[in-house]
Order: C-alpha cells, then structure tokens, then sequence
C-alpha cells in the first residue's frame, strides 16, 4: 500500500469494527475494556456508533482503515443511553470475557468489581451522575472543575489509535481536529481526555496540539495519568 496515498477521515461503518476493535487492543492496550478482547471492545465501538452522542471516526487510505477515534459529545447522555440500551449485551459479553481471563478477573474485582456492580447491575443505574461504562469515558473531575456548571455537556475523546506503519502522517491529528469539529457543532463546553503520564501515553503530542494539562493522578491500575482539556470553540469555530 501507497503511504503516500490520500486519507479520508470518516464516520466508521459497523462492518469496519472488527478493524477498530483490533487495532483497540493490541496498540491501545490499558484500562479494562481492552484486556476483555477485541469481541466485547467491538461492541462498545458500536454502541458509541449508534448512539446520537457517540462517534467512531475511522482513517481509510485505499480503503484500509489505518486509524480511528472514539469519543462522545456529551458524556453523560452518551453512558445513560448505552448503559440503557446495551447493558444486558455489554455486561453478558464482559462476564464472559473474565470467565475465560481469571487474571483479568481477578484484577476486576479487586479494582472495580462493587463499583461496576452498583452503576451497571443495580437499579437506577443510569441515574448516577459518573455512571461511566469505561473509565477513559469518566476522567476525575479536574480541580476548579466546580467552575463549571453542572448541567454543561462535556465531549470526551475516549480512544484514539494510528496502526503503527501509518504513524508521522498527521493522521492522529485530522482524526482529533475531525472530533473536535463535531464537538464544537454540539452544546459542549470542553473536551477532555485522559492519557498515560508515562512512555505508554501521548502527553506530548496533546501539549502541542494545544490541550492543556488540568489533572494529574493514579489510576485503578496504579498508573499516573493526565487529564487534559480543550475548548472546541476556540480550536473549531463553525
């Protein structure tokens, strides 16, 4: 394949999932959603998919998908709508994900196992106000955050992944402007995203792309992340 050949950033087509779920797993490997495999991180891509406030944008070049990002307009609606509308499917498909990953399910438990039981298994669910279905959907809220108002929308950029031949072409970046574009369409008043501080993350790229570092702090994992924020009006002005 050409790399010099044109790239087309897109909405994805459910058919290309398997691609996105596969590239999820083995170039973005952290947090739990990956480590249940490419078969329960292809039904979160489509529940983001369907959802009216979640996206999955894709990078084709010669038709190939080469890259693609996950994200969500407005986080809140985005979880109550898929912890409405995909629970039994998520929750089924990731019981039986841990069933055959003992250490993963271990590792579940000890870390998130009551916390995912009361927000996705008990009643009212939906009603919570960080009802997250991943943690990369819900960073902690970011000191001064309370400046905020509650009721404003928050866009997250959930995942975003180039395949390794592909990476120096920008595409990570017309993937990002891409999202930032739609976010800036909706009533968001902020993006958010959270990155590993180490190696492992992209708080380098952010940075230069403008985002600014608002957070730090250890994950369930016990990694250091960054949250970061952007405004997509001033970034993306209709």
């Amino acid at each position: 394949m050409d790399r010099e050949s044109p790239i087309e950033v897109a909405h994805a087509h459910e058919d290309e999932l398997h691609r996105t779920a596969f590239l999820h797993v083995t170039e973005l490997p952290h947090g739990l959603f990956p480590r249940l495999g490419t078969g329960f991180v292809r039904r979160w891509h489509r529940a983001h998919l369907r959802s009216a406030h979640g996206t999955v944008l894709v990078a084709r070049q010669e038709g190939s998908v080469v890259g693609f990002l996950v994200g969500t307009t407005d986080r809140r609606a985005n979880v109550a709508w898929i912890i409405r509308q995909h629970r039994s499917e998520l929750v089924s498909a990731g019981l039986r994900a841990l069933a055959i990953r003992p250490l993963v399910a271990l590792s579940f438990l000890r870390t998130r196992g009551f916390r995912y039981a009361r927000r996705l298994l008990g009643p009212g669910s939906t009603s919570h106000r960080h009802a997250d279905v991943d943690e990369r959907s819900g960073p902690a809220q970011p000191s001064g955050s309370r400046t905020v108002e509650a009721s404003a929308p928050v866009a997250v950029l959930e995942a975003v992944v180039v395949d390794f031949p592909y990476r120096g072409q920008g595409i990570g970046s017309a993937l990002a402007d891409r999202f930032l574009s739609e976010a800036a369409r909706s009533d968001a008043d902020r993006v958010e995203l959270v990155t590993k501080a180490d190696a492992r993350g992209a708080a380098g790229f952010y940075e230069r792309a403008g985002w600014t570092l608002v957070d730090n702090h250890v994950d369930r994992d016990g990694d250091r992340v960054y949250t970061f924020r952007i405004d997509p009006h001033v970034v993306h002005v209709r």
